[in-house]
């Protein structure tokens, strides 16, 4: 769990939301809240979608054998909640330009999870503002189970 997951240079990744009405887009701002939740239906078709077959992700006898109550949400999956939560704040035409996020803790299947984050800096660059967004996914007991850093671009005039 030491290890980094990164993924850069996703400028075709965009959201699809409208800018939250009321979002102060100033270093220090908190990010809305993201809620989330995964099952063991959508951790499995995650999984299947990018080819990672690994046991703790729908082997639940072998996550008891490991000690672990049940089984653990994917990081990918946490990783991908991290950007939507910086792209549902920052609109329909953010664009993503890396990320990187690193499980702490493990998070099981069917349990609250909370994403949180504030904006760490802003850039400007012509006509589009980098904004760069540290964040947190935390358990129903505040633990935190992922750290992550979203950096995204946005039109200047939004900013």
């Amino acid at each position: 769990m030491e290890s980094w997951s990164s993924v850069s240079n996703m400028n075709r990744f965009s959201s699809e939301c409208l800018v939250l009405e009321g979002f102060d887009l100033s270093v220090g701002s908190e990010l809305p809240v993201l809620t989330k939740s995964a099952g063991r239906i959508q951790t499995t078709v995650f999984c299947a979608a990018i080819r990672n077959f690994h046991q703790v992700h729908f082997d639940e006898q072998m996550c008891h054998k490991q000690g672990w109550t049940t089984i653990i949400v994917p990081g990918f999956l946490m990783g991908n909640w991290c950007i939507e939560s910086v792209t549902k704040a920052l609109g329909a035409q953010s664009l993503v330009q890396s990320a990187r996020f690193k499980m702490t803790s493990v998070a099981y299947v069917d349990r609250p999870l909370k994403v949180v984050g504030e904006v760490a800096k802003l850039e400007n660059r012509g006509d589009r503002t980098i904004v760069t967004c540290k964040l947190r996914v935390v358990d129903e007991y505040d633990q935190v189970v992922t750290v992550a850093t979203v950096v995204a671009s946005t039109p200047a005039e939004v900013a």
